[in-house]
């Protein structure tokens, strides 16, 4: 049972930080409202799920390797940067009315992409790896039980954040939301930059 609360707080510990997925879920959240900030995070969640299954059967241990890492860094610095000038494509109109709200699966799918391929989510499982290895003592179940404690704790952050904006959102014009959405372009533009000079110096 420690293993999982160890789990659960290493989660949160890891998704509060602000990041380029937390960034997402905020600016959708603010633009099209609270599911979307929550079916991005939780898309995000999926892609955590994916990498401890991946764990669970011993693939992470390729990214052990430097030109694995270097390649998914490349490509995960490209993704954050498309969605960083996506951000300043957008304009007040894109706003959608209740009668025209995009797709959901959409928001999703993109929560997943942006945290699969996202250099600091995948330098995240690289490490928390050798953790549990150390941790499980040689025991199988203790990794799963960590491990999905991490998304367990992960999931409660995306609706305590949301949780958060949904109360207070209504305070925002849409001219103050279309502001904040620039501010976070520009930050995931700068997420972006850092990742391809790590890469670069790698």
């Amino acid at each position: 049972m420690h293993l999982l609360l160890f789990g659960i707080l290493l989660g949160m510990g890891a998704a509060i930080p602000i990041g380029p997925v937390n960034l997402e879920m905020i600016r959708r959240n603010l633009r099209f409202g609270t599911h979307y900030g929550i079916m991005t995070g939780l898309g995000a969640c999926t892609a955590d799920l994916t990498y401890l299954i991946l764990l669970c059967l011993g693939a992470l241990t390729l990214l052990q390797y430097p030109d694995v890492l270097r390649g998914l860094g490349l490509v995960g610095s490209l993704v954050l940067g498309w969605f960083g000038i996506n951000a300043f494509r957008s304009k007040l109109t894109d706003i959608p009315e209740q009668n025209k709200s995009p797709s959901l699966f959409r928001f999703s799918l993109e929560g997943y992409l942006i945290t699969l391929i996202n250099p600091y989510t995948i330098l995240f499982w690289a490490s928390i790896s050798s953790q549990l290895s150390m941790i499980a003592a040689s025991h199988d179940y203790t990794i799963l039980l960590a491990g999905t404690g991490v998304i367990v704790g992960a999931a409660a952050w995306v609706f305590i954040l949301n949780g958060f904006l949904h109360f207070t959102r209504h305070r925002l014009s849409k001219k103050a939301i279309h502001r904040l959405n620039y501010v976070g372009g520009v930050i995931l533009l700068g997420f972006a930059a850092i990742g391809l000079i790590r890469v670069a110096r790698f």
